[in-house]
């Protein structure tokens, strides 16, 4: 009875080594793709601690507005609009998603946005309800920021994909942020 517990929780162990194995091929590469992409547009981006790539497009209020209020932190409510596209050695031209209604109208031959929903997203830093690398790319944020968010596949949607999102795509996503609440 043991001796087969054990056979199969070192089987387990292999499946799980050979799967990350398997899926950790795609990442090299997207990394390598994602950072030509933005030397190549001479874009200034961080890698956030979860290795994803922000590049900081714009704040429409100015970079004093930046430094008079301090960002976004863990336990801040941030109101964000969104549009995703998938990422191979440049961004997709028409986002798989978005809550913009008239981007979403502009795409509506190609998808089908009718169940989509076009409020700005709220979400809780820390609290886990959207993808960790995003929640990372949105601390310090500030009302005005617009971050375009580049992330492996790895970090993304993995090897399931996501919708119309295929398995091991690299996505690029980017973030308005519309209000921070302390």
């Amino acid at each position: 009875m043991k001796v087969s517990r054990i056979c199969i929780s070192i089987l387990a162990i292999v499946a799980m080594v050979v799967a990350c194995e398997t899926f950790d091929e795609f990442a090299p590469k997207q990394r390598v793709n994602i950072e030509k992409y933005l030397t190549d547009n001479k874009l200034s981006y961080v890698i956030t601690t979860d290795s994803a790539y922000v590049y900081l497009a714009g704040n429409k209020f100015g970079e004093e507005q930046s430094t008079a209020k301090p960002g976004a932190q863990k336990g801040d409510k941030v109101t964000f609009n969104v549009e995703a596209y998938e990422f191979t050695t440049l961004p997709s031209g028409t986002p798989y998603y978005t809550n913009k209604r008239y981007l979403a109208e502009t795409i509506s031959s190609q998808l089908d946005v009718s169940q989509w929903n076009f409020e700005p997203w709220v979400v809780k830093l820390g609290s886990g309800e959207i993808l960790n690398a995003l929640e990372e790319s949105l601390e310090g944020s500030i009302m005005g920021d617009s971050l375009a968010v580049f992330l492996t596949s790895s970090l993304a949607y993995g090897e399931s994909g996501m919708g119309i999102v295929a398995p091991n795509t690299a996505v690029m996503i980017v973030l308005t942020v519309e209000d921070v609440a302390k």
